[in-house]
């Protein structure tokens, strides 16, 4: 039996995407993953999204006073007097996860807003200085948002909600345009290859939400999918001035964008090894270079623990990646490890809610949308599972059958292996921490996985290659087939819960 197997690297050639020149799969995609994320913007109500009141309120006060809100005691308000007004005459507050409740949309609530926004007093959009849960967030992806803020300052607030969801557009198709050109790098011009792994990370439910909401995931999303790409670069390059500097740069970003993008230091630092041991003998002019990565990289960090320190109240972004309400032991983490994934022996004690893999990777990846409480029927989950565990299995067997196909293309595994290593690590050890003390909850949810989906559309491309041919290809479509139906059922159950 045939067995396909990823071919040495592409030149440079084949990665690189030239204006007028898209493929044709990939042009595919991106229509329909603008599509995607233009329904999920017009059919999630207003600030329905995971804590994005909170985010909106960041983007206004930073667009309106330069300077974003407070995380700790401040004497304004936590959002600004424009925001509170509209949240409160269309019930949205209220609203935020509670199935039974609806926007507020009757005439009578529609012409109080509108008497307020005619006469709305001075300063009312720029007086939600805080305290906002939301405040110690580092900047990068709420000064991105103050552009499409600004676009339409002119307009209503509600108005102005839509463009800057909108605005997330760009980095949804950047997600996948990376996703494509990753899968470039490992499998060569191998358009099927290309269009499993870019189709799988285009047409996932979780990551189209969050592309119509206003949330900083979809930044670190779309950064870390830019630092897989480039780290496969890296590894067909060697350590090139350019691509050293730029992972420095991206991982820096990563931390200037939300707490979890430190695990980006983690990453870098595998690529960086992996790149440097390939390249023997080092050199003095090398070393140089990969000193620049590391300020480039202590530049952001640098940057972003600063601003968040400033306006944390205390807090700072440090406090993303681990609580401080605990240390636990070592003993007690394995014991929380090996109960997230697998079930509890006898003489381990429960380790907080029973809270694990299957909802985080099963339900959180395939599709909880709104603010947790629009989900699909337990049967969606129980077949996902089921078939996510048919892909782990095959993923192995297929690595273990074509091992010396594996060991020649280790460098890329490892580099493609260290995001998701990085991330899971530090969420995890974040989630421990957190089990430890007050509210006694992990604080672990599926969108947190959003920068590995780069790396989850790689394993499932290599499984469909992997496979005969006609089966391959079979499961291929199966693969994106799912995801499209779940996607489109996600904007149905959406549509239904907030309008019927």
């Amino acid at each position: 039996m045939a067995v396909a197997v990823p071919s040495q690297p592409a030149p440079a050639r084949r990665a690189r995407l030239r204006l007028g020149a898209i493929p044709r799969p990939l042009r595919g995609l991106l229509v329909a993953a603008a599509f995607l994320s233009v329904a999920w913007t017009l059919a999630m109500a207003p600030l329905q999204g995971p804590d994005e009141h909170n985010h909106v309120g960041y983007v206004q006060n930073l667009a309106e006073t330069g300077s974003g809100p407070s995380f700790g005691p401040t004497e304004g308000g936590s959002w600004s007097t424009e925001q509170v007004e509209w949240q409160n005459w269309q019930n949205l507050l209220a609203l935020i996860g509670v199935a039974d409740a609806r926007p507020g949309w009757n005439p009578a609530e529609e012409a109080a807003y509108e008497r307020f926004t005619r006469t709305m007093p001075d300063g009312a959009r720029a007086d939600g200085e805080g305290p906002n849960p939301v405040g110690q967030n580092p900047p990068f992806y709420y000064a991105y948002q103050t552009i499409p803020y600004w676009l339409s300052r002119w307009t209503q607030l509600p108005t102005r909600l839509v463009v800057m969801r909108l605005a997330n557009v760009p980095l949804y198709l950047l997600i996948v345009t990376f996703a494509w050109l990753a899968a470039g790098e490992v499998f060569g011009r191998r358009r099927r290859a290309q269009t499993i792994a870019a189709g799988s990370v285009a047409l996932l439910p979780q990551l189209g939400f969050m592309s119509g909401v206003v949330n900083p995931d979809i930044m670190l999303a779309t950064v870390w999918a830019a630092f897989a790409y480039l780290a496969l670069v890296a590894v067909r390059v060697g350590p090139k001035p350019w691509v050293l500097l730029a992972l420095g740069g991206i991982a820096g970003l990563s931390a200037l964008t939300h707490g979890r993008g430190l695990a980006a230091v983690l990453a870098l630092a595998v690529v960086l090894a992996v790149v440097l041991w390939r390249a023997r003998p080092w050199t003095r002019r090398m070393a140089l270079w990969v000193a620049g990565a590391g300020a480039a990289l202590a530049a952001g960090i640098g940057i972003a623990i600063a601003y968040s320190s400033a306006h944390g109240g205390g807090a700072s972004i440090t406090g993303e990646v681990g609580s401080t309400t605990g240390a636990g032991s070592i003993k007690g983490f394995l014991s929380y490890l090996w109960q997230f994934y697998l079930p509890p022996l006898r003489t381990m004690s429960p380790q907080g809610p029973p809270y694990g893999y299957r909802q985080v990777y099963v339900e959180g990846l395939g599709g909880t949308f709104g603010s947790l409480e629009i989900q699909y029927p337990l049967w969606v989950y129980d077949a996902l599972q089921l078939a996510a565990g048919l892909g782990l299995v095959a993923l192995v067997l297929i690595a273990v059958r074509r091992w010396e196909a594996v060991r020649a293309h280790a460098a890329q595994i490892v580099v493609v292996a260290a995001l998701p290593a990085s991330m899971l690590a530090v969420l995890h050890v974040s989630a421990y921490r957190d089990l430890q003390g007050p509210p006694f909850d992990p604080l672990l949810v599926g969108r947190y996985l959003l920068p590995l989906v780069v790396s989850m559309g790689l394993a499932i491309a290599f499984v469909c290659t992997s496979l005969p041919r006609r089966l391959g290809s079979l499961v291929g479509v199966l693969v994106l087939s799912t995801f499209t139906v779940l996607s489109l059922c996600g904007l149905g159950l959406t549509v239904a819960r907030f309008y019927t």
